[in-house]
């Protein structure tokens, strides 16, 4: 019986995937539960783990609590994948670390200074960490090409799946791209800052009545992390699903986690406490909330079908656990998903109810 994290042989792969696991988790527990503290830099009564260091006259104070909390569950399902890799080996697990590399890339981009526009961050620190764990990433990748990282690495424009699972997948993925493109290029009319937008958002002008509202920049934050799951269905869209469990699990692991964060945080809907301001505390706009609900919603059903579907397709070939076969592979998708994602909702409804309110 190996101990866990025996399938990768690289030590210092093993460190790499481990200490940007680290920061992934850090800013992933800090947004998750203590992000409406978070963006008034932890001013007042509150916690914050990594206050986002705005000045009390800074735009971005106060801004965007609900959005970083949805970045938080995004970011929990693409650190799943650094846990998967460590605990299972990293032979055929480009299909993992090619994504993840392209949404860490996009995000490093985002978060430059020349690419803010008009609405910069109060400071460098969460793109210092995202070079970071970009670096340490791909470090991990190439040191595990001796490992057979690259195993089966392919490039295929046509469509590999063959049953209903091709549907589901196809539509997943063009609404995640059209999401993606409106939020990383028409950001500033979706907010409501000015502008066109793709996709309705808020009311033109109400940017810039809301002290709360979110800013164009943690939109493309939030595309940035789309990036990686969009890829990640276009490899099961265009490999086929036979032997690609471990991408299959971590894109249905995060799909998930991002639905029932916007669900959940749609129906909470939290107001946000501004230190010092005599018109707190301020009650966040929900003119989206409907349409996020249902589209998120949606895009996780499509998402759960596409898996079960693909299950006759042999998706869940070669599926180990602590790099052993699973004795059932009914297993995962009747018993460990379930498990997981109950166990999620419940870290949510903490979030929503006890430590996003305080």
């Amino acid at each position: 019986m190996q101990t866990m994290f025996d399938n990768i042989k690289s030590m210092p792969a093993k460190v790499c995937l481990s200490l940007s696991f680290v920061i992934g988790f850090l800013y992933s527990v800090n947004f998750l539960f203590f992000s409406s503290c978070s963006v008034v830099n932890g001013d007042g009564d509150c916690t914050s783990l990594i206050p986002n260091g705005a000045a009390a006259d800074h735009e971005s104070y106060g801004r965007g609590a609900g959005t970083l909390y949805v970045a938080g569950a995004l970011m929990a399902g693409v650190i799943m994948g650094n846990l998967l890799i460590l605990n299972e080996g990293a032979r055929g697990k480009w299909t993992i670390m090619i994504p993840t590399i392209a949404g860490f890339t996009c995000l490093a981009i985002v978060l430059a200074p020349p690419f803010q526009g008009d609405y910069e961050s109060a400071n460098n620190n969460p793109l210092y960490a995202t070079i970071a764990a970009l670096g340490l990433y791909t470090a991990a990748y190439v040191m595990l090409k001796d490992e057979g990282v690259d195993e089966g690495l392919a490039f295929n424009m046509g469509i590999k799946l063959n049953n209903e699972a091709k549907y589901a997948v196809i539509i997943s993925s063009a609404i995640g791209t059209l999401y993606t493109i409106n939020h990383l290029f028409f950001a500033d009319g979706y907010a409501g800052a000015g502008g066109s937008t793709l996709i309705p958002g808020f009311e033109e002008g109400t940017y810039w009545t809301d002290p709360i509202a979110t800013t164009p920049l943690g939109y493309r934050v939030l595309a940035s992390f789309f990036v990686t799951y969009v890829s990640m269905g276009l490899i099961l869209l265009t490999n086929g699903a036979k032997g690609n469990w471990a991408v299959a699990h971590i894109l249905l692991f995060g799909i998930t986690f991002f639905a029932l964060s916007v669900i959940l945080g749609n129906i909470a809907v939290n107001d946000q406490v501004i230190p010092g301001d005599e018109n707190s505390p301020y009650t966040p706009d929900t003119s989206t909330a409907t349409s996020n609900i249902v589209v998120s919603g949606f895009v996780m059903l499509l998402n759960i079908f596409a898996y079960y579907k693909m299950r006759e397709e042999g998706v869940e070939e070669g599926m180990t656990f602590a790099g052993e076969d699973f004795t059932n592979s009914d297993d995962f998708f009747y018993k460990m998903y379930p498990a997981v994602t109950a166990g999620f909702t419940l870290l949510l409804l903490i979030a929503n109810y006890v430590t996003q309110p305080l």
